[in-house]
C-alpha cells in the first residue's frame, strides 16, 4: 500500500509540471526537455567536401546571446558558411525568432559569430545549418546547441 501511495505521489506530482515550482529562478517557463545528444557530422562520410562542424549558444550580456559557429571542408572550397537560427522555448516547444547566414570564399573553413538581443525569462538556442559549395556541390548539415536560460 505504500508504494502505491508513493507511485500515485510521483505520477501526480508530474501533472504540475508548469507550477511555479519547478521554474528556475527568474524564468518565465518550465526548462526545455533533455533531448538524446545530437552526433550531426556522424554520417557524413559520403561527403566530398563538408567535415565538420560545430555551434555554441551563450549569454553575452543581460539581455543578449552570442553563437559561434564553426564550418570544415575537407579543402580550399568555393564557400563555406553557416545558417543561423535563434529559437526560443515556449514551455511546450521551440520557435524560431531569428536567423542570420554568412559565408566565406575560398577557404576551407568558416568561424564566425553571432550576437542577438533577447528577451530574458526564457530559454534560447541555437539551430545551425553548416553548408559548403564547391564546384556545383552543395553539402550541408544540421546541429542544435544547448539551450540556455536568460533570466529575468
Amino acid at each position: 500500500m505504500a508504494l502505491s501511495v508513493l507511485l500515485s505521489l510521483s505520477l501526480t506530482g508530474g501533472a504540475f509540471a508548469d507550477s511555479a515550482s519547478d521554474l528556475a529562478p527568474g524564468a518565465l517557463t518550465s526548462p526545455p526537455p533533455v533531448e538524446a545528444e545530437f552526433v550531426p557530422f556522424a554520417a557524413l562520410n559520403a561527403n566530398l567536401y563538408l567535415s565538420h562542424g560545430s555551434s555554441t549558444i551563450r549569454q553575452a550580456g543581460s539581455n543578449q546571446v552570442q553563437v559561434t559557429a564553426r564550418t570544415y571542408a575537407y579543402q580550399t572550397v568555393n564557400s563555406v558558411g553557416v545558417n543561423y537560427n535563434l529559437q526560443r522555448w515556449t514551455g511546450t516547444e521551440w520557435i524560431n525568432i531569428a536567423s542570420f547566414s554568412d559565408s566565406v570564399s575560398s577557404r576551407s573553413s568558416y568561424d564566425g559569430l553571432r550576437t542577438w538581443s533577447v528577451s530574458p525569462g526564457y530559454y534560447y538556442r541555437a539551430h545551425t545549418v553548416h553548408w559548403v559549395n564547391h564546384g556545383g556541390t552543395y553539402e550541408s548539415a544540421t546541429y542544435y546547441t544547448n539551450s540556455v536560460l536568460i533570466p529575468l
